[in-house]
């Protein structure tokens, strides 16, 4: 499925008294040229959100996103399925805001922590005493054609990307830590935030410049193993 989602004017926008040339009803996304009024192209997703102006009728807040997106992944998830979300726009269009929701706070949090939380949430409320559960986390980014793991900053080499003939791609000598709450990953998000490769651009103070990976696997007992994961793709302003 493929999601779009439209994000309120930010101060310098809003300084440079920019307009909106973007439209939303239903699933349909529509976008004028500012130079050509009368030029309008239209496109249809899965979901279209609007969260410009949170006093609209139709305004879509982190809740309804991941109420939409989040819950299925993690469905999934429980089902045996591998499930990712990838993330992708220019910088400061609000990939980590949707994905994570704002550092430092925990009043809007994004499709990833609400999954996690849900996620042990269910495994708490598991009445099968045949059934155990266990996670573990991972947290790396990819800049200048560079692996880090955020997880293991003591690892300065870059990571090499292999390929298992059965399980597909993976990153050799990546962290996989073990956690048994979400109190757990919570803290080992900040942590890989506070170790990513920032710097500031023409549209975003507090840039991310890297492409980041979330990934967690949660094994049912000995019979299914199933995989999330979030990558959040960079696009430059120039490209």
């Amino acid at each position: 499925k493929v999601a779009v989602r439209v994000r309120p004017m930010n101060g310098r926008e809003k300084t440079k008294g920019a307009k909106c040339v973007i439209a939303m009803d239903g699933k349909r996304t529509t976008i004028r040229n500012p130079k050509k009024q009368a030029e309008v192209k239209s496109f249809n997703y899965d979901f279209s959100y609007w969260s410009h102006t949170e006093t609209d009728r139709h305004f879509a807040s982190q809740e309804t996103v991941y109420g939409d997106i989040g819950k299925e992944m993690l469905c999934h998830a429980f089902e045996g399925y591998n499930v990712c979300i990838f993330a992708y726009g220019q910088t400061g269009a609000g990939k980590s805001y949707t994905m994570m929701g704002v550092a430092g706070e925990k009043s809007q949090p994004g499709i990833i922590p609400r999954l996690c939380e849900e996620m042990f949430g269910r495994i708490v409320s598991n009445e099968d005493p045949e059934v155990t559960y266990s996670v573990e986390v991972s947290y790396m980014e990819i800049y200048c054609e560079r692996v880090r793991d955020l997880l293991n900053l003591k690892t300065k080499n870059n990571l090499k990307v292999r390929e298992h003939p059965v399980l597909g791609p993976y990153v050799e000598d990546l962290s996989k830590l073990a956690v048994t709450s979400f109190a757990d990953i919570d803290h080992l998000m900040d942590e890989g935030n506070k170790a990513r490769t920032v710097a500031a651009t023409n549209m975003n103070e507090t840039s991310s410049r890297s492409c980041r990976f979330h990934d967690c696997a949660h094994s049912e007992e000995a019979r299914r193993t199933d995989w999330f994961g979030y990558g959040e793709g960079q696009q430059d302003e120039s490209g």
